[in-house]
Formats: C-alpha cells, structure tokens, sequence
C-alpha cells in the first residue's frame, strides 16, 4: 500500500509518498501551506506543484496510492480543514482518500507512532498538542501571532527585535543583538530596518528568521538573549505542563508522558531544556522529552496507515530514514 503524506506550515509544505514499511518512493517539497498567510491561489499553485512532483517522481506508482492524510498548520476550524480537503481533493485523482487534520498530530506521530502523548510544536509558530489513552485530542496556544505565541521563532525573533529598539531608544539594557540584526539587513543603525519589517511580503516569517540571532547573542553571553530564551523556554514548560495535567489522571502522570519536541528551535535544544525542565519538577510532571528521528512528514505517512488500520511499529522509522528509491 502507498500513502500520500502532506506536511504544510508557515515556512515550507512537504509530501512524501511511501510504502507501509516506511520507504521512500517520492518526495517534494514547496513553499508555505499555511492558510491563514497565503492567498488561495497561491495556496491552490503550491498544493499543485507539490503534487506534480510527486507525481513525476513516482511515476506510475502514484496510481496506487490509497490515501493522502495531510497535516497542515492553520486548519484549527472545521471549515479551513473542509476547504483544505476539497482542495486537494480538486487536485488528486478521486481514487484517493483524503484527510486534513492539524499539522501538530503529525508532528505528534513522528515521535510516538502514533501512541498517546504531547507535542510541543516550536518552529515558525508554536502549539502544544496532547492526544490521551482515551482518544480525546486537545490543545494550549497556537492561536496565531497576533495573539501571542510563545516558545515560538516569531515570539523569539520579536522580542529580539523590541530588545535591541529598546537598547537603540535608551530604554533598555546594550546588547549585541543590535549590531546582529543591523548585519542581517545590512544597514548602519537599526531605524533602517523599518522599511523592511513593515512592507515584507510575509513579515511573521522574516521576524521569525531572526530567532538565529538570539541564540547567536545568547551563544556569546549576552544576558538581554540569554532572558528571552529563557522566557520562551518557561512559556513551553508552562504549557507542556498545563496539558499534561488536563489530559492525563494522576495514575497516567506517574509514569513518563511522551512529549515530542518538533520544530526548528529544538535545534538549540541545550538552550531550552533546563529551564524546561525545571518549570518540569515545579509541577511534579513526569516526562520522557523526545526528538524525532523523523520529519513530521513521515508522522504524516503514520497517520494515513493509521487511517487504514494498518499497525506501525519501530521498523518503520529505519525503513523511512533510507534514501528515496
């Protein structure tokens, strides 16, 4: 059997097609899918790239597909999931068994398998997501920028940016982050940047790119860095903690939840643990901190066996992690 599997965010929208044990027979990757940013049409030139690719590459195995389960950011309503399914409905053969769900449960499986557990979703955006022994799915955050996303690249990048404003006004602490940022758009003073923040075609992404800089600035012992850093790496703690509590009884909580840590500012994950770690043992919650062995696109594939109740076991992840064929 073929599954189609679909990884769609802020940044960059991935598709895989493989086989129940894992390989790799195509893979694509486009740009953001996300539609709460994009425009439809282009949403709509993205999905359908996506898929020619796939197409191409698997030749005529894509006929065999069975199903395709994408898990997409910003599908959190009913009705963004609906028109994201009949959207790619419109664009794959109608032989093919589509689901949409949020991208947070597939991000979940590539760490679990599916089990239960929770997953802390920190790239561009951010949500922490728990799926129970009872099958009842919940959620803290990702409500979107505009409202607040701590733990987040946007949030990290954000504050950077206040920061080094705040430094730059006399209001706030020096810090190397002004010279940093200044380097990243190649201006003198930090006025320059204006132009460039407020006219950028998508500003949540280019203010979440700067996230690199606060780990640089923090790397080097600038203490405005290292705070934000640890104000985010609270904010998860907080979060993990608050879900874990409200989706698992005090039996479940004595034994180690899994929590699946997806997301680029994983990447500096010695910068977040400790203090997640602490806000961990404030709460009593006991946790078994994973990072996945493979892309949330491959918890996608995870998801559509799932889907066909076919059973996934540990065989998987080593088939999956193998060169495309």
């Amino acid at each position: 059997m073929y599954i189609l599997g679909i990884d769609g965010g802020g940044t960059k929208t991935k598709g895989v097609i493989a086989t129940e044990a894992g390989t790799i027979i195509a893979e694509a990757t486009v740009g953001a899918s996300n539609p709460n940013n994009v425009k439809k049409e282009d949403l709509k030139k993205e999905l359908g790239k996506l898929i020619d690719i796939l197409k191409t590459e698997s030749r005529d195995t894509f006929k065999e597909v069975k199903r395709a389960y994408a898990g997409m950011s910003g599908v959190d309503h009913p009705s963004a999931r609906k028109e994201m399914k009949l959207l790619l409905e419109s664009l794959l053969p109608e032989s093919i068994l589509v689901t949409v769900n949020n991208d947070a449960i597939t991000a979940l499986y590539s760490g679990t398998l599916g089990k239960p557990g929770v997953v802390q979703i920190a790239g561009t955006g951010s949500i922490t997501f728990g799926l129970n022994n009872e099958g009842i799915l919940d959620r803290v955050g990702g409500w979107g920028y505009l409202l607040g996303e701590g733990g987040s690249g946007f949030a990290v990048g954000s504050e950077g940016l206040q920061e080094a404003f705040r430094a730059h006004d006399g209001l706030g602490s020096r810090t190397e982050l002004t010279s940093l940022i200044c380097g990243h758009f190649q201006v003198e003073t930090l006025p320059e940047i204006i132009h460039s923040i407020y006219n950028a075609v998508n500003p949540k992404e280019l203010i979440a790119s700067l996230s690199r800089h606060v780990f640089t600035a923090a790397d080097h012992g600038d203490k405005v860095a290292q705070a934000i850093i640890q104000k985010n790496a609270i904010h998860i703690g907080e979060a993990v903690s608050c879900l874990i509590n409200k989706q698992f009884n005090e039996n479940e909580r004595a034994h180690e939840i899994p929590v699946v840590l997806a997301g680029g500012l994983f990447n500096r994950l010695d910068l977040f643990k400790g203090p997640m770690e602490e806000i961990f043992e404030k709460y009593s919650i006991n946790t078994k901190l994973i990072r996945p062995e493979i892309e949330p696109v491959g918890g996608a594939v995870i998801a559509g066996l799932l889907e066909e109740n076919i059973k996934v076991d540990a065989g998987f992840i080593e088939g999956f992690s193998k060169e495309k064929l």
